[in-house]
């Protein structure tokens, strides 16, 4: 008997039984698609977690400002000057020795004008050093000069989403916002990000950010706040990842020495938030990889099963089959490729269920999903290698029935 007729032959049989062959695949069906959705679910996050790194830049350190409230406020005033200040950042430009550049950031409560119209975007103030920091590109003209910053100039550096909402017919650059009632000029737009969701730490969002010089925003723009040098945040980038620990703690000592020891500022190590987030769901693949492996155990067992059940109905086939000269050989391919089949079914409708599964959950959750191939590949053998282990022992048994004693039974 060749591979043909065992293959017609199979089909017949799982044609036959329509139900009992689904039901028999359910469990490598559920196995397989667990394991493309975790693979798809898994490489879409270490490609995100990636996405994210580059938004937040490498070997950055990132120094946030504390917003205290009631006597933690009042004893913070009196102890230590209040909030993150440019005195800060001097200090940590002076004495950090693995320092390759800073970037203050203070965000401007201030309305963004156009041709009279009101604008729905943020103003930062920063300085020359944030695109080289944050891995920013700008896209037209240029980003904010050191004489920018020194002059307080009145020039201004927009998203891609600004650019679209306040000039989407014109050149904008030599164009003018109206910024807290004062004209800027735009000297740039940047490079558009399309940032899709939340980074593990927020940065905010370039395509819909607007930027104007430091000094502009504490001398132009102030909000009112008694110490106008306060900064938000400082952006920090060392010189090789292996340096960012340490650069981190020595930033930390040196700001609570500064701060009298009071706790107005937070210290981020936004490859090392990403390391953990990405632990954290690797730990979560694994678990349900062997949630899947338990599946495809249970499908085998329930392949044996259901094989078994049939070497008992088709004894009686099996001797005339032996009669006419079917060898022990034929009867154990018949029924491996039977059980072949079954299982390569079972996993190909996984693969198929798996898929959506992945998309769907990508589409509700706006996560970017990846299916690679291996995983494809990997599924498919582990459908192929279920089949042809738990049908071996029931292709075995047929094969060893006596033919006499096959053709008495009923």
């Amino acid at each position: 008997m060749n591979l043909t007729e065992s293959l017609k032959i199979g089909l017949r049989e799982i044609t036959l039984h329509k139900m009992r062959s689904i039901l028999t695949m359910l469990g490598v069906i559920f196995g397989v698609a667990a394991v493309i959705g975790t693979a798809a679910i898994g490489s879409g996050a270490r490609d995100e977690l990636q996405r994210q790194l580059a938004q937040l830049g490498t070997n950055t350190v990132r120094v946030r400002s504390i917003e205290l409230k009631g006597k933690e406020e009042s004893d913070a005033r009196r102890l230590s000057p209040y909030g993150l200040t440019r005195d800060d950042l001097g200090a940590i430009e002076l004495l950090l020795p693995t320092l390759l550049a800073a970037a203050p950031l203070k965000t401007v409560e201030a309305p963004v004008q156009s041709q009279s119209r009101t604008l729905p975007f943020s103003v930062y103030g920063t300085n020359d050093d944030l695109p080289y920091i944050s891995g920013y590109a700008v896209e037209e003209g240029r980003f904010l000069s050191p004489l920018d910053v020194s002059e307080s100039a009145q020039v201004v550096v927009i998203g891609a989403d600004v650019r679209r909402a306040a000039f989407p017919l014109e050149e904008a650059l030599g164009q003018r916002l109206l910024i807290g009632g004062q004209y800027y000029t735009v000297i740039g737009v940047m490079a558009a990000r399309g940032q899709s969701g939340g980074t593990v730490i927020d940065v905010g969002d370039v395509d819909r950010s607007v930027y104007i010089p430091i000094n502009s925003a504490i001398r132009r723009l102030g909000t009112g706040d008694p110490r106008a040098d306060k900064l938000d945040e400082i952006a920090l980038k060392v010189a090789t990842e292996e340096e960012l620990g340490e650069s981190a703690a020595l930033v930390r000592r040196m700001l609570f020495r500064r701060h009298n020891n009071v706790g107005d500022f937070n210290i981020l190590v936004p490859e090392e938030l990403i390391r953990q987030q990405q632990k954290s769901k690797d730990i979560f693949s694994q678990v349900l990889i062997f949630v899947a492996a338990i599946s495809l155990l249970v499908g085998g067992i329930g392949i044996m099963n259901i094989m078994l059940a049939t070497v008992a109905q088709r004894t009686r086939e099996i001797g005339i089959r032996r009669a006419l000269g079917a060898t022990r050989r034929d009867i154990l391919f018949q029924f491996l490729v039977e059980s072949l089949i079954i299982s390569l079914t079972g996993g190909v409708i996984g693969i198929g269920i798996g898929y959506a599964i992945a998309f769907g959950i990508g589409r509700y959750a706006d996560w970017p999903i990846i299916v690679p191939i291996a995983s494809v590949i990997t599924s498919t053998s582990i459908a192929a290698a279920v089949g042809l282990l738990f049908g071996l022992y029931p292709s075995v048994k047929a094969a060893s029935l006596d033919p006499i004693e096959a053709l008495r039974a009923e």
